[in-house]
């Protein structure tokens, strides 16, 4: 199932795509937050074949939301309304932070490559391999 992640900001949003296995997160490219951005994104989910959105949700670091959250919260809303897809928000707390480590020398690419750390999180939890050693109730090998 192919996954699109979205990093909002009020000024660009960046995009990371999974690979079709829904593996792995690619970075994908940067939109301008303009008129015509659920436009976009309708045709970007049609050419890429997208079947679910997550969203990454600006809530401050003190776990409150922010005047941020609130945008996000309506572009979340007519993103559901404009598009036919399922949507799902995660927590994007420090993904920005993150890439701006990652992505320091050249700031272009820091909203989808904030797009791809909250896809890739999203998708380790999503798989997260099931311990069956702990799951069968063994705790030691003794």
């Amino acid at each position: 199932m192919k996954i699109l992640a979205i990093d909002y900001g009020t000024k660009n949003i960046g995009l990371a795509l999974s690979d079709d296995r829904g593996k792995l997160a690619f970075a994908y490219r940067t939109l301008i937050n303009n008129k015509i951005i659920f436009s976009n994104l309708k045709k970007i989910c049609e050419i890429e074949n997208i079947k679910k959105i997550i969203i990454g949700l600006p809530i401050g670091l003190s776990g409150k939301n922010t005047q941020t959250t609130e945008l996000a919260l309506d572009f979340i809303k007519k993103l559901k309304q404009e598009l036919n897809i399922s949507v799902q928000t995660v927590d994007e707390r420090l993904s920005t932070v993150q890439a701006g480590y990652l992505e320091s020398k050249n700031k272009k690419n820091i909203n989808e490559l904030s797009a791809q750390i909250l896809l890739q999180d999203y998708l380790d939890k999503l798989y997260k391999p099931i311990n069956l050693f702990q799951t069968c109730g063994f705790t030691s090998l003794d």
